[in-house]
């Protein structure tokens, strides 16, 4: 316990000291308890990590996500600080009395912040309430925490509820759109051509915009509770029961690893795939094998016909 919490005492110190979010690096909420208990355990720790998942910051925070000007975001449970790149908290979008259960910024600035009840609001850069909309939403015994993203149109919300159905809806519209295919998913991230990662128990799958299931990984990984894509688009970072792990989404391969249970997850910076090019590739025939397959084709039938 000294030794933790000599460690805890000099990462706040070099917190204190200079340190600033830049491109690639990955904020992470580590808790103490996962589910049912995240209402009622202290505050969480959230991790400021390098690109190579090395700790620069610890701070106390529950969910997080980051602003396209390098801003972090991190929920309290109820109300949003809004830390610069220099980690100074500037601005708090204060929230009524229900818990933030999931956070994510848009391309212009604007938060939005999902409630354990599904209430969704949006918030201009200033703080100003833009919208609140009920999102469709199933509650769940085991408060499991919902995932939250915004697709690149812009208006397609891609959400998970506490029940593990994974949904969308067009927050432009405001009409509920079909839902993810049956499963029970911990996460959802879209990508840069509609297509979208979901996470199943420990399995990650990469759908087409059509939910057509391009492929899927089950890296030596606990359960996946968080999903974000690299600063390089070809890797995927997944908080896990057993820690953060970043995969190479050319062939599901572990190439970092950062130890603590992870629940929320966000990267400055993010670059998000196509989800298209990683449908599971299929070896194409040159010409001249092509040719060859056809001589021997005909062969076989001309035997036949003088049998």
């Amino acid at each position: 316990m000294r030794i933790a919490a000599a460690a805890i005492a000099l990462l706040a110190a070099v917190a204190a000291e200079g340190v600033t979010i830049a491109p690639g690096d990955v904020a992470v909420t580590a808790p103490s308890c996962v589910n049912a208990c995240i209402a009622t355990a202290p505050p969480p720790a959230f991790y400021l990590l390098d690109h190579s998942l090395n700790v620069k910051s610890l701070r106390s925070g529950y969910f997080v996500a980051f602003g396209p000007n390098g801003h972090l975001f991190a929920s309290d449970g109820g109300s949003v600080t809004e830390y610069d790149t220099a980690l100074t908290a500037v601005h708090t979008f204060t929230r009524p009395a229900v818990s933030t259960a999931a956070l994510t910024v848009d391309p212009f600035g604007n938060l939005f912040v999902l409630s354990f009840a599904g209430e969704l609001t949006i918030y201009s850069p200033a703080g100003a309430v833009l919208q609140t909309i009920s999102l469709p939403f199933t509650a769940s015994p085991a408060v499991r925490g919902p995932s939250l993203d915004l697709g690149p149109d812009e208006c397609t919300l891609f959400y998970t509820d506490p029940a593990q159905t994974g949904r969308r809806y067009n927050i432009c519209a405001q009409l509920p759109l079909a839902n993810l295919p049956p499963g029970s998913w911990n996460a959802v991230r879209a990508m840069s051509d509609g297509g979208y990662a979901a996470a199943s128990n420990s399995t990650l799958s990469i759908f087409a915009a059509h939910d057509q299931l391009l492929r899927a990984y089950t890296p030596q990984a606990g359960e996946i509770y968080a999903l974000a894509f690299d600063a390089d688009p070809g890797f995927i970072l997944l908080g896990t029961l057993n820690g953060l792990d970043r995969i190479r989404l050319a062939d599901g391969v572990p190439t970092g690893h950062f130890n603590s249970i992870i629940v929320a997850l966000a990267v400055n910076g993010e670059q998000r795939p196509a989800a298209a090019p990683l449908a599971t590739d299929i070896p194409a025939l040159s010409p001249p094998l092509l040719f060859a397959v056809a001589l021997g084709l005909m062969a076989l039938a001309w035997q036949r016909l003088r049998a």
